[in-house]
């Protein structure tokens, strides 16, 4: 499944081409957006990958759509050139240093509300939520248990506002056995 994605991505005409990994947490974005960006640069300059995760730019627990927001004008602004902003330090909690990123040929933005962001190609993932809560605790060096709900009041709030899991390009599930395409009979592949 993995490297069928990588192929269609690979095969977008857009550059910068844009992709989207959206999905409640723990499903499985971050993992397949790192390898996506390594398959993708491992082909060469023409494929090269910036890999966003819309966490870093949310300011706090409170604050994921604004996090949607920021990273939504971080891929506006990379689609024609290079990309002043801050990312969000979740230990010391306060904006980092300003940076400047750089444009490559794909963008794969990764992440809660990824989806509302416009793309050129668009993944949602779902998993059962006690296997995504296992997920998180297992990945994390802190517990951030106490905030899962209301995290997931945001996620459910960004999916009510724009139903990221219903227009996505792919729609997978990720569980014990892997990643599978979740409506195969009504995916189309390029």
């Amino acid at each position: 499944m993995r490297t069928i994605l990588a192929n269609q991505i690979a095969d977008l005409g857009a550059r910068p081409a844009v992709v989207t990994i959206d999905g409640f947490s723990g499903a499985g974005k971050t993992v397949l957006g790192e390898w996506l960006a390594r398959e993708l640069t491992g082909r060469g300059p023409a494929h090269h990958a910036t890999l966003l995760e819309v966490e870093l730019w949310a300011h706090g627990w409170q604050d994921l759509a604004g996090g949607v927001s920021r990273v939504s004008d971080v891929v506006r602004a990379l689609r024609s050139g290079p990309a002043r902003t801050s990312t969000w330090n979740w230990w010391t909690e306060e904006e980092e240093a300003p940076i400047v990123l750089e444009p490559r040929p794909i963008i794969l933005v990764v992440g809660c509300g990824a989806g509302q962001i416009a793309a050129d190609l668009s993944i949602w993932i779902d998993s059962d939520e006690t296997l995504r809560a296992d997920r998180v605790s297992a990945r994390d060096p802190y517990d951030w248990s106490e905030h899962w709900a209301q995290w997931a009041r945001q996620e459910r709030a960004l999916l009510d506002r724009y139903d990221a899991r219903a227009h996505a390009t792919y729609r997978l599930i990720s569980d014990d056995q892997g990643l599978r395409l979740s409506q195969p009979g009504s995916i189309r592949f390029a």
